[in-house]
This record gives structure tokens, sequence and C-alpha cells, in this order.
């Protein structure tokens, strides 16, 4: 394992989330208004616009959004986070093994799908993802039953539980007005389940690192 991927990658999921959140806060900034719950209301609401209406050529009201070019900016800032995050995910266990692949590899692919969010295929998009974090599951609740940190286990089944709800009221339209303020709730719980995944692997890392032996110089 290199330098870089040891003392630096572990950094980049945290600096890229609050990036994504200022950029994503300036974005929205410049919204015109207008949601599926209030069409016409002025500027972006918190609690009725969701995070994906900025991306929209046209808004709900039917104005052309000027905000959409750095709110799309801002989702493919958090689509190459969130690849990087299931990158190192996988560190957090004791062992490699095929489970752990399979975290890595379908939850990179998962967040490669999802930076094409912002296109006309939306919907397709958001099911795709849906399918594909789905699979993430199997090996990664395989692999936490014998993890021996219980809060970090709430979190990470609490975490899922909110976004199949999420994504079972984005498909079925159950409920779809309260869905704004339950994507941003899920959203800061995501956001501190990587926070808290990054310095468990950082926290590994430094210590391996202590554990390593030095090479005497004469």
């Amino acid at each position: 394992m290199n330098k870089f991927e040891t003392k630096y990658l572990p950094y980049f999921p945290i600096f890229g989330l609050g990036l994504y959140i200022i950029i994503y806060t300036y974005a929205v900034s410049a919204y015109p208004g207008g949601s599926t719950n209030h069409p016409h209301a002025k500027g972006y609401s918190f609690f009725h616009n969701l995070l994906c209406d900025a991306m929209d050529p046209i808004t709900k009201g039917g104005s052309i959004n000027s905000a959409r070019f750095m709110a799309v900016i801002s989702h493919i800032i958090l689509g190459f986070t969130m690849i990087t995050f299931f990158y190192i995910l996988p560190k957090i266990f004791h062992v490699k093994n095929r489970n752990t692949k399979l975290i890595a590899y379908f939850g990179m692919a998962t967040m490669t799908v999802f930076l094409f969010m912002s296109t006309e295929y939306h919907d397709v998009i958001v099911t795709i993802t849906g399918v594909l974090g789905t699979i993430v599951l199997i090996p990664l609740f395989t692999e936490l039953q014998t993890f021996k940190n219980k809060s970090y286990k709430k979190i990470v089944y609490i975490s899922y539980a909110l976004s199949l709800i999420v994504f079972l009221i984005f498909e079925t339209k159950i409920g779809f007005y309260y869905l704004p303020i339950i994507q941003k709730f899920t959203f800061g719980v995501d956001t501190f389940w990587v926070t808290w995944t990054c310095f468990i692997v950082i926290n590994k890392n430094k210590t391996s690192l202590k554990l390593t032996p030095q090479r005497i110089i004469d």
C-alpha cells in the first residue's frame, strides 16, 4: 500500500463532502424557485425542493434554471467523492476477502452510475443506483456481523434504512410531499457515516505505520 493511499486518500471523502456542500449551497442561491410541492414558490426551499431539483434545466415552475451549471458541478464532485468512499470502505475490516472486494466493486459502480443523474435519464439512473446499492448491502452486512463497533454498525443500518425509504418514496410517490426533508436528513446521516468511516481508516493506517518496523540506517 503506497503512501498516498494510506496518508491522504482517506481524507478525500471528507474534503469532497465539504466542497460539495459549499458549492451546492452557492448554486441554490441562484435557483429561481419552484418545486413539485409548490411550483410557483420563489427561491430554493430546504423543505420542499429535492437536492436534484437544482440540476433541472427548467424548474418545476417553468423558469430557466440559472443554478443548474454549478449544481451539476457539485453533483459531479459528490459522485467522485462517493466513488473514493466505497474504495476505502472495505479497509475498515481486518481481512480482505471476496465480500470486501464486492463492496468496493459494486459501491464504486453504483456511484459511477450516480454521476449521470444530472442527465435527462434521471429517473432511470435513480432506479439503477437503487438496485446496485442494494447489492452492496449483501457483502457489507455479511462482514458487519463480526465488526466489533456496535455504534458504527447502527449508523450503517440507519443510513441504509433511510436510503431505502427515500428510494421507495421516489419510486412509488407515496408520501412524496415529505421526501425533500427526509432526503436531506438522510444525506446528513450519510455524511456522518462517511466521515466516521474515514476516521476509522485514518486511525487504522496510523496504527499500522506505528507497528511497521522502521529501517535502521547505519
